[in-house]
């Protein structure tokens, strides 16, 4: 049986190549989790201890107080820093009133540990941004 948040998870292009058991295994990890715009989500520099799904809103995403993007519904924040170990690149607020599933880190990493098929699938989308990341600095 497919997980509450399994449709959520579908069109989201990191998770784009996981099968649905896979997905499901993802979704046990997501919380869902309403925010009002101005709600600083990440700030730049901080350890991650999750990454974020848009369901609903904007977000702002900023680096050194500089606007670098919006990211709509489907789209995603944190899994750079969350999926390597390393600090936040940017700050992440609501930029309107959000609805967001909240991907919490240890469960994400016991999912990854238990089926690393899984952080496989999610590499290509992975290189992607962390080269269009690089681009940034």
């Amino acid at each position: 049986m497919a997980h509450a948040y399994h449709d959520n998870l579908t069109g989201i292009p990191l998770f784009a190549g996981l099968d649905d058991d896979e997905l499901d295994l993802v979704a046990q990890s997501a919380t869902q989790l309403s925010f009002p715009a101005g709600r600083v989500l990440m700030r730049e520099g901080d350890v991650a201890h999750e990454m974020f799904v848009v369901v609903s809103g904007t977000l702002e995403v900023t680096r050194n107080g500089e606007h670098v993007a919006n990211i709509d519904a489907g789209g995603f924040a944190g899994e750079i820093a969350l999926l390597t170990h390393h600090h936040r690149t940017s700050t992440v607020a609501c930029a309107t009133e959000c609805t967001v599933l909240h991907i919490d880190g240890r469960v994400f990493s016991t999912v990854i540990e238990e089926t690393p098929g899984i952080a496989a699938k999610m590499m290509p989308v992975m290189a992607q941004r962390m080269a269009a990341n690089a681009e940034l600095h």
